[in-house]
Order: C-alpha cells, then sequence, then structure tokens
C-alpha cells in the first residue's frame, strides 16, 4: 500500500511493527510482507525523498550531507582526546535511511569477522550463513572491462560469491580514471598486492568496488528503490512517515518479562500511539537512536534513567555502550592537469556537457568519485617489530579502559573484544586500515580549489579502533538528539595505528608511478611538514588528525548481541533481553566494528532477521 496517513496506521492491527525505514528495516518490511496473511507498519521519522536528484545521480554523492531534510544531522559531544571538537555524525533521514546519502560502496568484511560472531555466542551467525544472506540482496552486474583492463583497476572478474536475482543491483563504474590504475600500481609496488577475492572474505590488498548503482539508468540503488519501492502497492505493507517514535510501550507479562504491544510516535508535535501488535516489535532506528528508543522505554541503565526522570522496566546496562566507528583522515594533492577530476565541472560548459551526457548515461556523473580502495594488515601498515609494540600498548591501554567500568558485564564483554582485536593485530589476513581514493577535492574547510588545478583525495581510515564510545539520551525529550561520545582516541593506542597509516597514505603519492602525476601535497599544509625531525613530524599529525579527524559513517555496537553476561543487549535470535517480542534490527547489533563498508553488512542483517522471524512460533 502506499504511504498512509496516521489515522490510517493506528487503525490497522499489525503483526509487525518496524520502527525505521532504513537500509535493514526496509529490507526486513519487504521480505515479511511476501506473506500475504501478515500486515507490517514501517514508522519512519523523515519522510520519500528518494528520488530526488542529489541521491539518484551517482556523481552528486555526498553533496546532501549536512541538509537537515535528508540527514539527521547529529552532533558529538566535545571530543576530550580530539581538542574537544564537535564533530558531526550524519545518518540519513528519510525513507532509505543512509543508503540515500552513503557513498554506495558495496563492500565486505573479512571472512573472520564474521565467523567471531558465531565464536562470542550468535549460533548461526557466521561467514557462510551471511554469505547467503548477502548474495540474497543482491544482482552483481559483470563489469565489461577485458581481462587486461581488470588486471589494470584490480576489478574482480569472479562473480560466483555475489548474488544474481536479489533487489540491489550492484555494478562497476562507467568510467575509470587514470589516477585509479597509478595508485593500483603504486600499493604493488609498495607491497600491497592486487585482490580479486574480496568477495570471498579476503580484502588485504588493493582492489576495485562495486557500487550500489544500476548501469541501464546510472542512477543509486537505495533500500526505498530496490526493497520498498517495488512492493509499495502490496496492501499488508503500510508506511508511515515523519512520525518520530517516541518509545515502545510495553506491558508486563506474568513471569515478569515484558511484551511490546505498540509504539507511541510524535507527528508535528502530536502524540500518537498504535498498540496490539500480533507478533514482533522491531527497532531499526540505527545504532545512534535505537539505543535512545530503548532508554526512552526504560530499558537501559537504571542510573542513567534515574537522572532524566524515567522509570526503569529492564535492567539492561549495555543499551547505548559499546559505540565503534571507523576514523577517518584526509589528505589532498595536486595532480597534473591532464587528469579529469571532478574540478573541470567547475568551468559552466563542462557542467552543462555533462550534465547532457548524464541523460545519455555517459559522463562524469555516471560514477562515484571514489572506487579505489586499499585494506593494509599491521604488519603491512608498520613492521613486525610495530605490531609486538602495537600488542604491548593495546595491553597496557586496554587494561586502564577495562578498570574504569563499573559494571562486570560489559568489563566481560570488553575483555573478549579485546582478546579479539589483539588476535587480529598479528593476522595478516586482517586490516587494520583503509586508503580511499577519490579523484576530486573533497570539500575541505582548509583548501579554496585553484581554477585550472586537479586534485585528488585519499581517505585514511582506522578500522578496528580500541577506544569504545557511547550514546544515550541528553534528556527525556524524545524530539532531543541523543548524547553522541565516539570517544575518539580514548585509547592511546589508536592514535599511534593511525598516524602511520597516514604516513602510508603520504608515501604513495611520493613513490612511482603515482609520483609522476604528483604535484604536490597541499592536506596537510606541505609547509608545516618541511624540515621537522621524525618525532617532530608524529606529533605534527597527531594533533592535525585530531584538528580534523572525522567518522565515516558506520557506527556499531549499541545494541550488542553478546549474552546478557557480558553487557549484550539483544541475543542470537535479537531479541532485546527481559522482552518476549522486542527486537533489534539494525547494525546496532554488531559488538565489534567491521574492516569495511557496512551497507552490505545492513542488508544482510535484515535479510537474516527475515529468515529469523519466519522460524519464530
Amino acid at each position: 500500500m502506499p504511504i498512509v496517513t496516521a489515522a490510517q496506521f493506528i487503525s490497522t492491527k499489525f503483526d509487525y511493527i518496524i520502527v525505521g525505514g532504513g537500509t535493514s528495516g526496509l529490507t526486513l518490511a519487504a521480505r515479511l510482507s511476501e506473506d500475504p496473511k501478515v500486515n507490517v507498519g514501517v514508522v519512519e521519522a523523515g519522510g520519500d525523498v528518494f528520488h530526488t536528484p542529489q541521491i539518484d545521480i551517482p556523481g552528486m554523492m555526498g553533496s546532501l550531507i549536512a541538509d537537515p531534510t535528508y540527514d539527521w544531522c547529529f552532533p558529538s559531544v566535545p571530543q576530550t582526546h580530539s581538542h574537544n571538537r564537535v564533530v558531526l555524525q550524519p545518518r540519513g533521514k528519510g525513507l532509505g535511511g543512509s543508503t540515500l546519502i552513503n557513498l554506495m560502496a558495496m563492500l565486505r568484511p573479512c571472512k573472520d569477522e564474521f565467523d567471531v560472531l558465531e565464536e562470542i555466542g550468535n549460533k548461526g551467525w557466521n561467514w557462510e550463513s551471511l554469505l547467503a544472506c548477502m548474495k540474497k540482496s543482491e544482482t552483481a552486474i559483470p563489469s565489461n572491462l577485458s581481462p587486461e583492463v581488470s588486471q589494470e583497476f584490480a576489478v574482480p572478474s569472479d562473480y560466483v560469491p555475489h548474488g544474481t536475482q536479489g533487489p540491489i543491483i550492484k555494478s562497476f563504474p562507467f568510467r575509470w580514471s587514470k589516477l585509479h590504475s597509478l595508485v593500483v600500481d603504486t600499493a604493488v609496488a609498495l607491497g600491497l598486492p592486487r585482490t580479486f577475492k574480496t568477495g570471498s572474505g579476503s580484502t588485504v590488498g588493493v582492489s576495485s568496488s562495486f557500487k550500489s548503482v544500476n548501469p541501464k539508468t546510472a542512477t543509486r540503488c537505495s533500500s526505498a528503490s530496490s526493497y520498498y519501492e517495488p512492493n509499495a502497492s502490496r496492501p499488508n505493507l503500510l508506511v508511515l512517515t515523519h512520525a518520530h517514535v517516541t518509545k515502545v510501550i510495553l506491558q508486563a507479562e506474568n513471569d515478569g518479562s515484558q511484551r511490546a504491544v505498540g509504539v507511541e510516535f510524535s507527528i508535528g508535535g502530536t502524540r500518537s500511539s498504535v498498540i496490539g501488535v500480533k507478533k514482533e516489535v522491531v527497532l531499526s532506528a540505527g545504532t545512534f537512536q535505537t539505543p535512545q528508543i530503548l532508554e526512552l522505554s526504560g530499558i537501559g541503565n537504571p542510573d542513567l534513567l534515574a537522572k532524566h526522570g524515567i522509570a526503569s522496566v529492564i535492567n539492561l546496562p549495555g543499551v547505548g555502550e559499546n559505540l565503534q566507528d571507523h576514523i577517518s583522515i584526509q589528505s589532498i594533492a595536486e595532480v597534473d592537469s591532464s587528469h579529469e577530476t571532478l574540478e573541470v565541472l567547475a568551468d559552466p560548459e563542462q557542467l552543462k556537457l555533462h550534465t547532457e551526457l548524464y541523460k545519455t548515461q555517459e559522463g562524469l556523473f555516471t560514477t562515484s568519485a571514489a572506487v579505489g580502495f586499499l585494506f593494509a594488515s599491521a604488519e603491512q601498515i608498520g613492521s613486525k617489530d610495530k605490531v609486538s609494540q602495537w600488542q604491548a600498548q593495546a595491553d597496557v591501554h586496554s587494561a586502564k579502559a577495562m578498570a574504569a567500568i563499573s559494571d562486570p558485564t560489559l568489563k566481560e564483554g570488553l575483555k573478549k573484544q579485546y582478546d579479539i582485536q589483539k588476535r587480529w593485530f598479528s593476522d595478516v589476513e586482517q586490516p587494520q586500515a583503509e586508503i580511499i581514493l577519490a579523484t576530486a577535492q573533497w570539500p575541505n574547510p582548509d583548501l579554496i580549489p585553484t581554477p585550472g588545478k586537479r586534485y585528488v583525495t585519499m581517505f585514511t581510515a582506522l578500522l578496528h579502533p580500541l577506544s569504545r564510545g557511547s550514546v544515550h539520551i541528553s534528556s527525556s525529550d524524545p524530539i532531543a538528539h541523543p548524547a553522541i561520545d565516539p570517544n575518539y582516541f580514548g585509547h592511546e593506542a589508536d592514535l599511534d595505528l593511525f598516524v602511520e597509516s597516514l604516513e602510508l597514505t603520504l608515501k604513495i603519492y611520493e613513490t612511482p608511478p603515482f609520483a609522476e602525476t604528483y604535484r604536490g601535497l597541499v592536506i596537510p599544509r606541505p609547509e608545516a611538514l618541511e624540515g621537522l625531525s621524525k618525532e617532530e613530524r608524529r606529533n605534527y599529525l597527531k594533533s592535525y588528525i585530531k584538528d580534523r579527524c572525522s567518522p565515516i559513517w558506520h557506527p556499531v555496537g549499541t545494541a550488542s548481541m553478546l549474552p546478557r553476561e557480558q553487557g549484550g543487549v539483544v541475543d542470537s535470535k535479537l531479541k532485546v533481553y527481559g522482552t518476549t517480542n522486542l527486537r533489534v534490527v539494525d547494525l546496532s547489533i554488531l559488538p565489534l566494528e567491521l574492516s569495511t563498508h557496512l551497507q552490505t553488512t545492513a542488508y544482510a542483517v535484515g535479510e537474516k532477521a527475515a529468515e529469523i522471524f519466519k522460524t519464530l512460533v
């Protein structure tokens, strides 16, 4: 059924209500509503905006970041270890969630990262089961490149691990920049091989990424356009937009557990509720808002709830804890002016030309500017000796981090996580840092592009931070933003590894063959680095990182799928502890950050949840 009014929604008796029409939420809604005998309701705080040109057109990716119509524009709390900066935390707002505004990468994690989920107690959550879910969500379009060109750009040619009949179409770019192949060859020269097995859980090395782009139309595939829109006419799938859920309505059972019977929501300041849910209430509000809704509903740390005048219904101290995200830092370089980077669009004639070319699926607007990805293990970033130093440093600071935690369940869960992360330090198949090539000058407050010049941006990202943050309610007002504290560099080992990762990026610029087109570093300022000793340079880069780091928008962990005695919030069936039918289906369930971009995993979580729900009695 098309989007409905509040009155229509309230008058419907639902089997399932899903809070949040984002990536996992719409995936789940589409799969559950395949059964015509059940009614599925989706409550979304944003609007029906998924065919806006800035969303549809791949070359305009990123242009809606910080636009409050499409982005929640969450601020962090001041970051103690990053010069007290308040850092923007973008999250997609509207049907489609963050698939509306993300960079469209369709990448997969390492095999061990999914297998670890089962290792820590979540039966059935492993590489093989989640691979099947990833494949179910997608249709991979083979590249039309020759074997020689595929080798040049590190484009995988094995499509066996990829889906062929799923809703999300993923494809390789229409256009390939010589800058990309230069980075590939330079990475190889530095000991980072081409990898063609990223789809099979082996990601260390340099490769090209699928994008969630339909090559027939040169448009973005979002969860809204791919999972919801083709099924919008189903009479048993109802969607309510511009409705901000304020809490889950709980009812005590005889055994002391709580049953979710409905949700309360606000539209334009008017409170309403829908009750009588027959089967499950599902939170798919994302890593920032799922814990907020849980706490507003009385589920969380009783002491924190009491501070905001909320009665404790379920004592669950893990709610909102264990926040992790990928931290990134930009470097920008000038390259030879013969390259066609996005700066050409500053010329009105070129802008007009490429606007016309897009109408026939040609030109710069058909393709994301970021398609090259390099994943490096700890040993590739530093050396075996460095790895040993980082492991020792991790031991010291991990002990400090755990000593600061008073709740024994949270302490036990963090210990398990740190044991795994320390193991990954010495695993040559486990990436610790990522370098992303964008053939453009990414917006930067320190740089106004010089007309006629061409730029590239490389993002360096820390993939497995040891630091842990939190997300909690900031007041009892459900419309107020939650207090988001990523706690960047709260664990000192993160900063040391990050500096070495940035140094690897800077080395790429100056190493042949990329050096042949390199015309100089622009950001960080080269004059600030001149004449510095090794230690002075490290200190400068540390300060630069603290001044300019930002997330890559992959937050996880705040409703972790762990045993309750380890600070978990949900079990392996995604059920919130202490409830009979309240589930969480989004990336907040991941107890450990993955070394990849998370769009593919978010779809897999939705598909996995649908499988689980269909087996429930």
